[in-house]
């Protein structure tokens, strides 16, 4: 590639940049005699070919004879500088990303240990304030995608939080009348909708269909309300909210299910946050602690992950 002539005089971009023509044209000058005295074929250090390509140069510069000549070249030698800064800045965006990614890695890391440390306590959220006197209507992913729904059974997919005035959380599970008390769920936080694209992240499970051996299709697999470990920490941990928001998935941690499986379970799309009403509370389950017991043993498969 042939040198531009603000190159071959040494003079920096920079410089190019800044000066106006006529300052810019006197430092060319001044370039090119020192240049020459330097590098005149007569002195002992002297090249007859680096002579020859100074006085192109020059001619190639020279305001005063061959202004286009020197504008043309100044803009290309400008041109090239934006490219080249274009990479100096990329390549150091591109350090700081490296660092900054790294920075998320081990920021997400500390916080799920923090995670898992808090949810061993018995609390229904890991949030600053608990929920309290709220309905939360959720959406079954698990439920939505695996079942077909027509007319008056879509209702089926979807289930509700209750909290009430102490924080208790109580869950009345898809096809169920009453809310029952939950102790092994903990909430730890939800995810806009907007910024997560959660299918492909969901756990699958092969039906019989696909364990026989036929063609893979869309009833091929189960989905399942669960994450991996891994891939929430990676993928949904960095944008995890301490509160409950509408029109956001909504985490969860199950003390029950701890040993099984490294998973964080997905309760659900949150559809609509409401104040609770009597009527609400008038639909707690009211049984006996051995009766609470067996309903727990007997909750409904799409929230659960099986071994």
């Amino acid at each position: 590639m042939q040198r531009n002539p603000f190159e071959v005089l040494g003079i920096a971009p920079e410089m190019v940049r800044e000066l106006e023509e006529e300052a810019l044209y006197t430092l060319v000058k001044a370039c090119y005699r020192a240049l020459q005295r330097a590098f005149h074929p007569d002195l002992q250090n002297g090249g007859k070919e680096k002579a020859v390509e100074l006085n192109l140069a020059f001619e190639a510069l020279d305001l005063e004879r061959n202004p286009d000549s020197f504008r043309a070249h100044r803009k290309a030698y400008l041109k090239r500088l934006c490219r080249r800064t274009q990479r100096r800045t990329i390549d150091e965006l591109n350090r700081k990303l490296a660092v900054l990614l790294r920075q998320q890695e081990l920021l997400a890391e500390n916080f799920w240990r923090h995670l898992l440390e808090v949810s061993q306590r018995p609390a229904p959220t890991l949030f600053p304030e608990q929920p309290r006197k709220i309905k939360v209507t959720l959406l079954d992913l698990g439920l939505k995608f695996n079942t077909s729904f027509t007319g008056y059974a879509r209702h089926v997919a979807f289930k509700e939080l209750l909290f009430d005035e102490e924080g208790q959380l109580y869950y009345r599970f898809p096809r169920r009348r009453l809310f029952q008390p939950v102790n092994f769920i903990t909430l730890i936080g939800s995810v806009p909708r907007r910024k997560l694209e959660i299918w492909p992240l969901l756990e699958k499970k092969p039906t019989m269909q696909a364990a026989e051996g036929g063609l893979p299709d869309l009833k091929a697999f189960e989905v399942l309300n669960a994450i991996q470990t891994e891939v929430f920490k990676r993928t949904c941990l960095p944008l995890l909210k301490t509160e409950l928001e509408e029109n956001a998935y909504l985490f969860s941690l199950h003390r029950k299910h701890a040993s099984l499986k490294p998973v964080v379970f997905v309760e659900g799309m949150i559809l609509k946050i409401a104040p609770a009403g009597r009527q609400d509370f008038d639909k707690i389950v009211k049984k006996s602690p051995q009766s609470l017991h067996k309903c727990k043993k007997a909750l409904p498969g799409p929230l659960m992950l099986e071994a």
